[in-house]
């Protein structure tokens, strides 16, 4: 065995006497401080993760939502251009065979 290897097997951490050693309180102040600077990197990672996700989303509906509104203003406009008084009487007249009454057909009554 080399000399490294003779370090190693005689060390504390290999001879499961790692329980047994006592660490001292500014030790365990740097391992604790060490555990939640990485455990608060892990949540800022997350974080802008989530936030990164919510802004594609939210991006993604405004523009359906700009596509619902255009389809929309072009509903309105082809509602308009079927209800004109001139293409109504122009059904009226071609599919239901409507006409205008005569003057013959024509009654006044009057309410007293």
């Amino acid at each position: 065995m080399n000399a490294a290897a003779k370090a190693i097997n005689q060390s504390n951490l290999f001879n499961g006497q790692l329980l047994d050693m006592r660490f001292s309180k500014q030790f365990s102040f740097l391992l604790t401080l060490l555990l939640t600077v990485l455990v608060t990197a892990l949540a800022i990672v997350y974080t802008t993760n989530e936030h990164r996700m919510s802004f594609s989303q939210l991006q993604r509906l405004e523009q359906h939502a700009n596509q619902l509104q255009l389809q929309w203003g072009q509903l309105l406009l082809e509602q308009a251009s079927l209800a004109t008084p001139a293409r109504v009487e122009q059904l009226a007249v071609k599919e239901l065979k409507m006409r205008l009454p005569v003057d013959k057909e024509t009654f006044v009554l009057r309410t007293q």
